[in-house]
């Protein structure tokens, strides 16, 4: 009896230990599946939301790129309509050939592909298409499309409109955001798309003023083509960017659409995203294995998982940082870059003084022409070696486009320094450069400097002043430099001589 009573305590007992394991089982099992399932909603949504973060990054590093393009238009159109010069021979009165000849200029220097002047009575007097310019006198209403940018640039002009002595002037552009006096934007003109900026002519020194009435007006396009795309993304490096004529869903990727200055949707530029997230799934599975095992491995897979993500986040966003703020060719500062750093150096005037220097390869032209593009680019990324070796950390070495570069220097700014700066740099330009196949190539460089704050205070000023100092080098024949001073005193020699034979002529009458 006693024995019978201990085998079925036994027996019960085992039972029990049965049921209660299996009852543990299926809790540990219930526990692993609602974790596992909660960690794949978790991998989910975070590669979900890496993605997205990244698609938005990449927007907006588009949206600044597309709006500095639109400024660059707006800064080479204004070589043009910000003149005493432009006010006399195109609004006081129509000169056709001043009007070529600068419409030609906007096409060879800056491929603008079209190029409108509207008169104050909403006439277009002058039309081009790249380099052959027509003159006409027909309405503007005949082009629908210009309508609302007339409308909205007369806007902008009645806003900043002035009167000065003998007639109207504009207020300075010292000072006031590119979209306070100018229009620009995204336009179908002739059946295509394209960027646009529209300008009213004002003058600059006020020799000359402007009449009553509506302003006469300049409006410059540059159609979306492959040109423009490929210029477009060089500081970016989107893998094949295009520009499709319709809107896109967020969920068919990376896009962003344009409209016109009516509000209609023209298109939209797209690209692949260059952000790959790799996918969760292999590493969530063996976690998920992993469990069966120990919950404790299960919330290290998860925090080690999201330190993954959160990494390659990162490094996707460290990349387009310096893609937006480099050039890909050459490696170095690119215009963007550029134009902040300059902003940032003028914002330290006067107690920082710097230089900016304008240099344009000599020749580069040739060796494209010879040796193929290949070879242009091995003589790019050599000459961005050499004025990074001369220049050295005081300065900063920008590439601004084609064969352009910049350079914001803040060593010695004394005429005897720039001068020992500009003969090394021109110097070390005029090395030969070894090619593909054996072949040498020679090249030089013309620089043109203009020195904050003696030659301006503000980004545009000394931007436009070095590259007109850069002007008279090449006009001086190459191979030198030239200092922004050097051509104000010019200016004032010539004047004087003028004054000088005018004076001499009223003695002899």
């Amino acid at each position: 009896m006693a024995e019978f009573r201990r085998r079925y305590s036994d027996r019960s007992d085992s039972k029990s230990r049965i049921r209660i394991s299996r009852l543990a089982f299926l809790l540990a099992a219930l526990l692993i599946a609602v974790t596992s399932v909660s960690l794949v909603f978790v991998g989910f949504v975070a590669s979900h939301a890496s993605t997205q973060q990244a698609i938005a990054n990449e927007e907006r590093l588009f949206r600044n790129a597309l709006q500095e393009r639109l400024r660059d238009i707006v800064r080479e159109q204004r070589t043009v309509t910000v003149s005493d010069e432009t006010v006399r021979k195109l609004v006081r009165t129509f000169d056709p050939v001043y009007a070529r000849q600068h419409f030609h200029a906007l096409w060879s220097r800056y491929r603008h592909n079209k190029v409108i002047l509207i008169s104050g009575n909403n006439q277009v007097l002058a039309e081009s298409f790249q380099d052959y310019t027509h003159i006409t006198k027909r309405p503007s209403s005949e082009t629908p499309a210009l309508a609302p940018v007339i409308r909205k640039t007369q806007a902008l002009f009645a806003a900043n409109r002035v009167r000065v002595p003998g007639g109207f002037g504009h207020r300075s552009l010292q000072g006031l955001d590119t979209d306070q006096y100018a229009l620009m934007g995204v336009i179908r003109l002739d059946g295509k798309p394209a960027l646009f900026s529209a300008m009213p002519i004002m003058p600059d020194e006020y020799t000359a003023t402007l009449p009553d009435g509506g302003p006469t007006l300049m409006i410059s396009v540059k159609y979306i083509d492959d040109t423009l795309l490929e210029r477009l993304n060089s500081q970016l490096n989107f893998a094949r960017l295009r520009f499709e004529p319709k809107a896109f869903e967020p969920e068919d990727g990376p896009s962003h659409l344009v409209t016109s200055e009516e509000g209609v949707d023209v298109g939209s530029f797209r690209w692949e995203s260059q952000t790959v997230i790799d996918s969760i799934w292999p590493t969530v599975i063996p976690v998920i294995a992993m469990l069966s095992l120990t919950l404790g491995a299960l919330a290290f897979g998860i925090a080690w998982r999201i330190g993954q993500l959160t990494r390659s986040l990162q490094k996707s966003e460290e990349q387009n940082r310096y893609l937006a703020l480099h050039d890909n060719l050459s490696g170095l500062a690119n215009r963007l870059q550029f134009n902040r750093v300059l902003e940032t150096s003028t914002a330290d005037l006067p107690n920082k003084r710097f230089a900016v220097l304008h240099c344009d390869l000599d020749k580069f032209k040739a060796v494209n022409d010879t040796y193929g593009h290949a070879a242009g680019d091995t003589v790019i990324k050599i000459m961005a070696k050499r004025l990074n070796e001369v220049v050295g950390k005081p300065g900063l070495v920008c590439r601004i486009g084609g064969d352009e570069f910049m350079v914001i220097y803040r060593g010695g700014t004394s005429r005897k320094d720039l001068d020992t700066l500009c003969r090394a740099l021109i110097n070390k330009a005029l090395l030969p450069i070894q090619i593909e196949g054996g072949n040498t190539a020679h090249v030089g460089l013309s620089i043109g400097v203009a020195v904050a704050p003696a030659d301006g205070t503000e980004p545009e000023d000394l931007v436009a002043r070095s590259d007109a100092a850069l002007y008279r080098a090449k006009d001086r024949g190459r191979g030198v430099h030239a200092f922004y001073e050097d051509l104000l005193k010019d200016t004032f020699i010539q004047e004087d001589d003028a004054s000088a034979n005018t004076g001499l002529s009223s003695l002899s009458a």
